[in-house]
């Protein structure tokens, strides 16, 4: 410092005045910057801050990849508007996938204040079911299914015809056999029918029974009217179902007068087990 004051009084009569006002310049930048240096203390660290690097595009909101390096994230920003995964935000928020929200409290807040918690509040209550709609078409045929066990013998159809026929028999007061049949033993439906004309031009009434060695089983009247020389024809039908085996026998009798069994008559008896 004195040097400098000693050199400036030793010259300053054989300066110019310019010169003299770049000395003084001069003068007062050197007293600064050795004030500054002055003030300064040194400092004994290494740097240890790195340069960052990397490479980004445009829209892309950067993340670092590691420690020096940045890159593009997911997120990106278009006119105000942030995409996650996409790049065409259509919203202030427009994510492509799906949202988690997790945490007590956590909640869906919408424009009029209304807070959902969870699914059941965002659907709310089921409302009333609608009308039936019009039934569908007809769907195909199923394949079809297997075939089912066999169910158990049926009965027996019939089996035989067992015929017995007689003609000319002369009916009265007294059982007449008009047809007999002698079958095994057996279950049977029995068919009888005689055809019979009034003798002796009386009022009449004739009777046919079915018989077995067990007794009788069924019988049928029929009324024989009176005609100017007789031959007035009326028919009877006699019939049962029997559990037999021996003779079946059909008979037949008038309680007033007397009638022929002049027509075929027969016992038809069909066997059905």
């Amino acid at each position: 410092m004195k040097r400098a004051q000693q050199f400036w009084h030793a010259n300053r009569n054989k300066l110019t005045t310019t010169k003299r006002a770049s000395l003084v310049a001069l003068a007062v930048i050197t007293l600064a910057f050795i004030w500054a240096m002055a003030s300064q203390k040194q400092a004994n660290a290494a740097s240890n801050v790195f340069s960052i690097k990397g490479i980004g595009k445009s829209g892309y909101i950067s993340k670092f990849l590691d420690n020096y390096t940045i890159g593009n994230s997911g997120i990106f920003e278009y006119l105000g508007n942030i995409g996650i995964g996409t790049a065409a935000p259509q919203a202030k928020l427009d994510v492509l996938g799906n949202v988690r929200i997790e945490g007590t409290g956590s909640a869906l807040v919408f424009p009029d204040g209304s807070v959902v918690h969870n699914r059941a509040e965002l659907i709310g209550p089921q409302g009333p079911a609608g009308p039936q709609g019009p039934a569908g078409a007809t769907g195909p045929a199923g394949p079809t299914g297997p075939t089912g066990p066999q169910g158990p013998a049926g009965a027996n159809g019939v089996g035989h015809a067992y015929v017995a026929s007689n003609s000319s028999v002369t009916l009265g007061g007294s059982d007449a056999v008009v047809a007999s049949v002698t079958v095994p033993l057996g279950s049977y439906l029995i068919f009888g029918k005689a055809a019979l004309e009034n003798f002796d031009s009386s009022n009449q009434f004739a009777n046919c029974v079915l018989s077995t060695d067990s007794g009788t089983n069924d019988q049928t009247d029929v009324f024989l009217a009176a005609a100017g020389n007789g031959g007035a024809w009326q028919s009877v039908s006699v019939q049962a179902a029997l559990s037999v085996g021996g003779t079946i026998t059909m008979t037949c009798n008038t309680l007033n007068g007397t009638a022929n069994n002049s027509e075929l008559t027969a016992i038809a008896v069909n066997a059905i087990n």
